[in-house]
């Protein structure tokens, strides 16, 4: 069998991060490797000497038959530009869903998302695209979690929620239930949304108040 080779796009702290968490996935599912990084410029990765190198720019990538990309950019409208333009050159994109992740029944996870150790789906939700979920977050029943999110460590998404596309979350950042956040929106770490969140606005405290947007 022919061996596949994952490539993680972003060498910076959050690549070298992902790289940890796809290194336990390897080590589990025979017939794959990490075969390095993709990033405009050196990257973070070139401070240590346990990383595999940097292999192409993003701008130079040419996609080959045995290679799948992890996506490892946090920012959820700089996530979006260069997957869209890996995407149009035809690039395969790798879900990653951490050997400790607990899922329940009928939870659906989209292309190219990123699901950090020690997450817990519990059932009947929906996690899309190029999502990034990252260590601890907890994504309850009925959740709806738009492409290009990103959940920062520890967030806590209760019964119903759902989550726009693009929306980014802090760390220790918790939604109440039935709670809508608009696209794009952010809520700030440690931050409480008891009521709706509009789109393109960001709320901070507890309970989370609008501070920009």
């Amino acid at each position: 069998m022919t061996a596949k080779n994952l490539l993680i796009v972003g060498a910076g702290a959050f690549g070298r991060e992902v790289h940890a968490w796809l290194t336990d996935w390897v080590a589990q599912n025979p017939g794959w490797s990490i075969a390095g990084f993709i990033n405009d410029g050196p990257g973070s990765t070139e401070r240590f000497e346990h990383y595999p190198p940097v292999v192409s720019t993003i701008d130079g990538y040419e996609p080959k038959p045995d290679e799948y990309l992890v996506c490892a950019i946090g920012a959820p409208a700089g996530k979006r530009a260069v997957v869209e333009k890996l995407l149009a050159r035809g690039s395969r994109f790798f879900t990653l869903i951490h050997p400790s992740v607990i899922m329940g029944e009928n939870v659906v996870v989209g292309q190219g998302t990123v699901i950090c150790p020690s997450t817990v789906l519990t059932v009947d939700l929906r996690v899309g695209a190029f999502v990034t979920l990252n260590i601890g977050c907890l994504i309850g029943h009925d959740a709806e979690i738009g492409d290009f999110s990103t959940l920062s460590g520890h967030c806590d998404i209760t019964g119903g929620v759902v989550l726009e596309e693009g929306v980014f979350m802090g760390t220790h950042a918790s939604v109440l239930p039935k709670v809508r956040i608009g696209k794009q929106a952010v809520v700030g770490a440690g931050s409480v949304a008891i009521r709706n969140v509009a789109a393109g606005t960001t709320v901070f405290g507890v309970p989370a108040k609008r501070i920009s947007g």
